[in-house]
């Protein structure tokens, strides 16, 4: 009779601990990513993307050069949402639309938001043939907005067909609570001197600087009108081309503006 006794006891124990773990795990793989908004800067390599999100929802901006961006993302979804409600594509260089095939893979996308560009490219050209159906081409009334989350596009307006597709990329104003935050995609001096002479922008807290903090972008002027508090440099580490550069470095300092580096910080995270 002992021994019958001893042998419940253990089952009961165990039925008990494995109940308590199958609940741990539900729990963990059905919990919101997160109770308030938030917004990261993936260290994806040479390249940009960039989440913002608010529990089970989230929108892309550019997805990496690579498939890197696959191992970023289960860091912050809930491990049972495989969707992704929005991805923006600022332009149509690799470094920033290369990721979208691996997330097209793994994630049901909701809306692909792009501006028709004058950019040759097979990829893109992919992209605007093959899912037509989720794809949503930029203009001027362009925006979005869930719960503590807002988003619009304040450039380009039309396509401009620049011989530099930099300056033709989408650059978003975000708004997530009291913050403002400015993605600048890969837009340089002369997509900074429109928005400034349209009255497009004025002070922000955070900067995506433009260009991966290149030296062709994020003018002594722009920062004096937006004066961020943050600026984002996105880019891979012994890069090729010198990002972030020493000039656009030494411009940030000249007004007091700190700056993040993703290949030296990891992905850069910030709750509301």
């Amino acid at each position: 009779m002992k021994v019958i006794i001893s042998i419940l006891k253990f089952l009961v124990k165990n039925f008990i601990l494995t109940l308590s773990l199958a609940i741990a795990i539900y729990r963990l793989c059905t919990m919101q990513a997160s109770a308030t908004p938030s917004l990261v800067f993936l260290n994806i390599g040479q390249g940009d993307a960039t989440l913002i999100q608010h529990g089970s929802f989230q929108m892309l901006v550019d997805t990496g050069a690579d498939t890197s961006i696959l191992f970023e993302l289960p860091k912050y979804m809930p491990a049972n949402d495989r969707t992704i409600e929005v991805v923006v594509l600022s332009h149509s260089h690799d470094d920033h639309i290369q990721g979208l095939f691996s997330i097209l893979n793994n994630y049901k996308v909701g809306t692909i938001v792009y501006a028709s560009q004058c950019f040759e490219s097979k990829d893109w050209e992919y992209i605007e043939t093959n899912y037509e159906n989720i794809l949503y081409d930029l203009n001027d009334d362009w925006k979005l907005t869930y719960s503590d989350i807002s988003a619009s596009a304040i450039y380009p307006l039309d396509v401009n067909c620049h011989q530099n597709v930099n300056e033709d990329s989408i650059v978003l104003d975000v708004k997530i609570k009291d913050s403002k935050i400015l993605l600048m995609g890969d837009a340089g001096y002369e997509a900074e001197e429109y928005l400034l002479e349209n009255n497009l922008v004025n002070q922000v807290d955070i900067l995506k600087a433009g260009h991966h903090c290149s030296r062709s972008a994020t003018s002594d002027m722009f920062l004096s009108e937006i004066f961020p508090s943050i600026a984002i440099c996105s880019c891979g580490t012994d890069n090729t081309f010198g990002h972030p550069h020493s000039e656009t470095i030494n411009i940030f300092e000249k007004h007091n503006v700190q700056h993040l580096v993703t290949y030296q910080e990891g992905n850069i995270v910030f709750t509301f």
